[in-house]
């Protein structure tokens, strides 16, 4: 398919043409992107209100190995716009840095009081990938670095390295490993944020950092597919001093996670193949956990299911299964999480200007500090739609929304996020976004519930 048809027809492309309908049609661009630019800036807005467990997987997922899928509006090549990078003999070096600038109603996630702000995020960024026709490679490194306007003590500075290769020992069988190092900040929406110990305020937020280590292998026999794999994730914590000179102790959440999967599947015809798969873990802590009543957090879990992945030509394609979830922990004082998981992912291009993906997944099991809880057990739905109104402006809507449910005591969180907007591909080197985020937390806790409205405006430059 050709970079300027798309859906078996001719789409216009504002890059081409005379140079007089060139002009007018980018001061159309133009006018477009400024009345329609509001879109879903939901990873920059969310990393200062996400839990932590959940910025640790956010995290760590871009290094497990992902199913190759089909084209969608977000990720199709357009040559006219793509970065061109730098190529050095079998690498391409791309350099990116993002400037952005949002307002957030509501920083510190209260439920009454609102505090609002502007917040400033510098997000440079440098790829290093293989370009060989065997076997692959990647090197990054990012950061994120975040000022407030007025209430400077929020700013952060988060950063991450990582790197993963695949090794191509034949065509059907394949190697796959990485290695990652993340520096983050706790959101002020998790509930596991400690802002203050007895009426003394924290002078910044808790800084976390999360070291991980994953092998994958994957076999194909004929129609039968086995895939191994483990991983291994250290997180920790450091203290964070008080205003009147004390301290708020969070390395008693230093933890290590321990898990490996086993997976056999069965190409029963093209593009089907059903599977079954176990996963076990072993989730030890350093230190008794948390507070003033010290309780032993190391558990052991599994996971087992069954399923099908399934690619239905670039129109359809998805994975969906169903299992049981276990979950058993070394202090008496805790019951044995067990219960029905179960995950579908579905990706759908009605039109070649459209996609739609869904996906809901249940049994996730979350680490938490709240006193008295061996966990929260996860249930969790997203909806995104994403069209391409010009070859250069995309547009975006999503909504999300997570229950939480806390183990051994009364508690039920619900967060509902949802955003609306689009990307303004000026060209090759510039890219333009602005966003509108929505973020809700209806909580059993007493001033847990909060709402927060976020803007955002940026920029992305590239070479």
């Amino acid at each position: 398919m050709s970079a300027d048809s798309i859906g078996g027809r001719k789409h216009p492309n504002p890059l081409s043409g005379s140079e007089d309908m060139s002009d007018k049609q980018r001061a159309i661009n133009f006018s477009l992107a400024i009345i329609t630019l509001v879109s879903l800036a939901y990873y920059e807005v969310a990393l200062a209100q996400t839990p932590t467990e959940q910025l640790a997987r956010d995290q760590r997922a871009a290094f497990r190995p992902q199913p190759e899928r089909g084209e969608t509006v977000t990720n199709r090549p357009r040559p006219e716009l793509d970065p061109l990078g730098v190529h050095a003999g079998g690498l391409f070096i791309n350099p990116r840095l993002g400037l952005q600038e949002f307002y957030n109603d509501n920083i510190f996630a209260t439920d009454s009081d609102e505090t609002d702000d502007f917040i400033t995020l510098i997000s440079p960024r440098v790829d290093v990938t293989s370009d060989w026709s065997r076997h692959a490679f990647d090197l990054y490194a990012k950061a994120a670095i975040g000022r407030y306007a007025d209430q400077t003590e929020e700013d952060f500075e988060d950063f991450s390295v990582g790197t993963n290769g695949r090794l191509d020992i034949t065509q059907r069988a394949k190697l796959r490993a990485g290695v990652s190092y993340d520096r983050l900040h706790q959101g002020r929406g998790s509930p596991d944020d400690v802002r203050s110990q007895g009426g003394s305020l924290a002078v910044e937020p808790e800084i976390f950092d999360v070291s991980s280590v994953f092998l994958n292998y994957q076999q194909w026999l004929g129609r039968f597919l086995l895939e191994s794999g483990g991983e291994v994730d250290r997180l920790g914590y450091d203290n964070v001093g008080t205003e009147d000179g004390g301290i708020i102790i969070y390395d008693d959440r230093d933890r290590a996670i321990y898990a490996g999967n086993l997976k056999m599947g069965y190409e029963f015809m093209p593009g089907y193949t059903a599977f079954a798969r176990g996963e076990v873990d072993y989730r030890r802590y350093d230190d008794l956990c948390c507070g003033s009543n010290p309780v032993d957090r190391d558990s052991q879990g599994y996971l087992i299911e069954v399923g099908t992945d399934f690619d239905v030509t670039a129109v359809l394609f998805g994975d969906v299964a169903i299992g049981y979830r276990s979950q058993d922990y070394d202090d008496p004082g805790f019951d044995t999480i067990g219960d029905v998981a179960g995950r579908a992912s579905l990706t759908w291009n009605p039109t070649g200007l459209t996609t739609v993906s869904a996906s809901i997944t249940r049994g996730e099991v979350i680490e938490t500090t709240q006193s008295g809880s061996a966990a929260i057990f996860e249930t969790a739905g997203r909806v995104t739609v994403d069209h391409e109104l010009l070859r250069n402006l995309l547009l975006q809507a999503a909504v999300s929304v997570s229950d939480e449910d806390y183990q051994d005591i009364d508690r039920s969180d619900t967060y509902v996020r949802a955003g609306f907007g689009a990307k303004y591909l000026m060209n090759r080197y510039i890219n333009l976004d602005l966003s509108y985020g929505y973020l809700s937390l209806g909580s059993d806790a007493e001033g847990g519930d909060f709402t927060s409205n976020t803007v955002f405006l940026g920029a992305l430059f590239r070479i």
